[in-house]
């Protein structure tokens, strides 16, 4: 009997994988089919990355009118496969998409086995997207922990993914899907480009940075709301180069100029600090002299989505803590009931450029007065004593060696030396990355907040501008990025192994006995009792998990109606 309850959790794991993966790639077509039809000329993959933000945008707006309940969630994924079934019915191509997906997840599913997540995961991550599954939007939702003020799309997105039997326990599963979605989009534009002959700068790029991905973030339990955006970043520097100096079809620049724009603003729901790289958008126009054409009829309806996605996110950020982007204090409008007060918000900026400046972390705390210590390089000296040292140069040392070994082996199948020719790149390729790059350094210079990718980006622009000069017999080009790209793989499955075998020591996990994650069981008190509404809090000193929700740290609040919604609020601030 307990064998056949442990085979019957391992299928449940397995098919609602699949289901939602295939229900988010539906939502991409059908949003593709509603918004411009060009983009449904892009593979399988890209159609998931939309229906991602497609999912996320469902996610938040029906989140002020329903609880994502069993109900709610099944309507959503039945819309979803049906309109996936469809797609890959069209053609045999996309069939065959299909064919070759499924075979991606199948090596890269052994990621979706975790016993431990991040160490914000119980503290928020997990409450959060549990909260809209069971409750309709609570106004206010700030005031039950700083984490609760951090507004990401992937709640949103996990949210959807509460169904029957299977419950929360898929509520890590988001980023694996981008990690999925990106690899078959780099690997299948490689193989194009090289079938097309087109070995250029794009196809050096797309391949360190699929390298880099893959043996970087391999573990999906640590890369919360963070790594899944610089997954996304990358893809987003990839059409920008690709439309800055490539590019000359005029139907596939509006094509990748609306799929660049989803990117960058999907990226910016995970992370505010995104919207930033909008930037890029206004150059490649300008560039390409495409300002008036792309501000045309059919374009309408995407730039519609896209500002009701931004005004959405900064809408549902307000009626958290009553700022439009927490903890901007400049954007903090108004007095309302439920908003963090001036003075809190003030201190949690302070604090967050503190701690991406290495102020204080686990057994240490900078004796300097936080205010002095975020001004004028005072920080530095501790900066890279506690973070360059080891956590940039160990990732500054890896991307480094990940270049040179590239390039080493590209090198040596050359036939010619470097031609004499310009590179196919301009200048702002290398003076976009750099600024932003600098930008990261000054204001925050912690890897979660872009690091990783702005550091490697310099890199691989010019190692791939390096490459990209070389006259290379192309049987040994297909084999050597064959070799690469099983390598990168390889060393993603074999690294989850390891992982694996880590936590079955560390925490007796085995998957066998159970694919889901650890959840600790906490009794948690009833702080407010309305009837049909309740508000829990966690024993002191523990985290909320998987409690009843809405579960609240702060244990000292009040509860009102405002326009049929709840409202958490403070008489005490």
């Amino acid at each position: 009997m307990l064998s056949l309850i442990i085979v019957t959790e391992h299928i449940i794991f397995l098919i609602y994988i699949f289901l939602f993966i295939f229900s988010t790639i539906g939502h991409g077509v059908i949003f593709s089919n509603l918004i411009s039809k060009e983009l449904l000329s892009k593979n399988i993959a890209y159609q998931g990355i939309i229906g991602f933000f497609s999912l996320s945008l469902i996610s938040l707006i029906s989140s002020y009118f329903f609880a994502h309940n069993y109900i709610h969630n099944a309507i959503i994924h039945t819309v979803g496969i049906i309109g996936f079934i469809l797609f890959i019915k069209k053609n045999k191509k996309n069939f065959e998409d299909f064919k070759n997906l499924t075979i991606l997840i199948l090596i890269f599913l052994i990621a979706a086995y975790v016993y431990k997540n991040h160490d914000d995961f119980p503290y928020y991550h997990l409450t959060y997207s549990l909260n809209l599954s069971e409750n309709r939007f609570i106004i206010g939702t700030g005031i039950f922990s700083h984490g609760f003020r951090t507004f990401s799309s992937i709640f949103y997105y996990h949210s959807i993914l509460y169904m029957p039997f299977i419950k929360y326990f898929l509520f890590h599963i988001g980023p694996l899907y981008i990690l999925i979605f990106f690899n078959f989009i780099v690997i299948k534009n490689i193989f194009e480009n090289y079938k097309n002959k087109q070995i250029n700068f794009l196809y050096y790029f797309s391949l360190l940075s699929l390298i880099f991905v893959n043996i970087a973030f391999y573990r999906i339990g640590e890369h919360g709301t963070d790594r899944s955006a610089m997954i996304l970043l990358l893809l987003i520097f990839y059409y920008y180069f690709q439309l800055l100096n490539f590019e000359k079809s005029e139907e596939k620049i509006s094509t990748n100029l609306n799929f660049i724009l989803i990117l960058i603003f999907l990226a910016s729901s995970m992370k505010a600090i995104y919207y930033m790289y909008l930037i890029l958008i206004p150059v490649i126009l300008f560039k390409k002299k495409y300002f008036q054409k792309f501000f045309k009829k059919k374009n309408i309806l995407i730039i519609f989505i896209l500002s009701l996605s931004f005004f959405g996110n900064l809408t549902t950020n307000y009626f958290n803590t009553g700022c439009f982007l927490y903890p901007a204090e400049k954007t903090c409008i108004g007095k309302a009931e439920w908003s963090i007060p001036s003075k809190e918000v003030k201190r949690m900026n302070i604090h967050y450029e503190w701690w991406a400046k290495a102020g204080g972390g686990p057994g240490y705390k900078s004796e300097i007065k936080r205010e002095i210590y975020i001004k004028n390089f005072v920080w530095l000296e501790n900066w890279i004593k506690r973070h360059f040292f080891n956590k940039v140069s160990d990732t500054l040392f890896g991307i480094i060696l990940i270049c040179l070994i590239v390039y080493l082996s590209f090198r040596g199948f050359s036939k010619k030396k470097m031609f004499n020719r310009i590179n196919s790149i301009g200048l702002s390729s290398y003076l976009f990355p750099l600024i932003f790059l600098l930008e990261w350094f000054l204001k925050h210079p912690a890897m979660r907040y872009g690091g990783y990718v702005l550091i490697a980006l310099p890199f691989f622009i010019y190692t791939s501008s390096l490459l990209e000069k070389f006259n290379l017999n192309k049987k040994k080009i297909y084999s050597t990025t064959l070799v690469f790209l099983l390598i990168a793989i390889i060393v993603f499955v074999g690294r989850n192994i390891i992982r694996l075998n880590k936590e079955f020591d560390i925490y007796k996990y085995n998957i066998l006995s159970s694919p889901y994650f650890f959840i600790e069981k906490n009794i948690s008190d009833t702080i407010i009792d309305l009837g049909n509404f309740k508000v829990y809090s966690p024993p002191p000193g523990k985290m909320c998990w998987s409690s009843k929700t809405p579960c609240s740290y702060a244990r000292n609040i009040k509860v009102k109606e405002f326009f049929g919604l709840k409202v958490v609020y403070r008489d005490d601030w």
